[in-house]
């Protein structure tokens, strides 16, 4: 099996801060980025900036996944689990950090949530820093309807925390999930 996180690969991350904290990073080769944006942004229903699964009605659910199944996206999951949300989100985006190193990916897009930016830099570049790996990777935060592969990464954190049925539904979509808890 190929490795998920592939040498100069753009990475999409969004979190979902329920019963557990998930941070799900959705990856893809830069060769494949235009056409899959296409593909997830044309999932959007008419009259709407974007696709944000809590608010979506679960027909809609389906045909998103099914839209993203196809595009070829893999998503590797963080979890934190029993912890406050300011940790787990450290100690995710850490471990998302290290194997982003590892691989060589090029870019990470983190949904912005402008009371969480400063923090996430911070993080970042002080990682970054304590990996060695300062100007390697690119790293920047985008609104949801500025991104729709960041939508992808939102369906599956969603899909894990509402567990049940979902978890399976989404699982083409999910290549691992990593246990962060201490």
């Amino acid at each position: 099996m190929k490795p998920l996180i592939q040498s100069g690969a753009h990475v999409f991350v969004d979190e979902s801060k329920s019963k557990a904290y998930y941070v799900a990073a959705s990856v893809i080769a830069p060769a494949d980025v235009t056409a899959a944006r296409k593909s997830i942004a044309a999932l959007c229903r008419s009259g709407q900036r974007r696709v944000h699964f809590k608010s979506e009605s679960d027909g809609s659910r389906n045909a998103f996944l099914a839209g993203a199944i196809a595009t070829g996206m893999q998503t590797r999951l963080y979890v934190a689990r029993n912890m406050a949300d300011k940790p787990a989100r450290t100690l995710c985006l850490e471990r998302l950090l290290d194997d982003l190193v590892q691989s060589g990916a090029g870019k990470l897009v983190l949904e912005s949530d402008e009371s969480l930016e400063q923090s996430d830099r911070r993080t970042i570049a002080r990682h970054l820093q304590r990996l060695g790996a300062g100007g390697g990777l690119l790293y920047m935060h985008r609104k949801s309807h500025e991104e729709p592969l960041l939508w992808v990464s939102d369906a599956v954190a969603w899909c894990h925390q509402r567990g049940g049925d979902w978890i399976r539904k989404a699982a083409p979509l999910v290549q691992e999930v990593v246990d962060c808890s201490r």
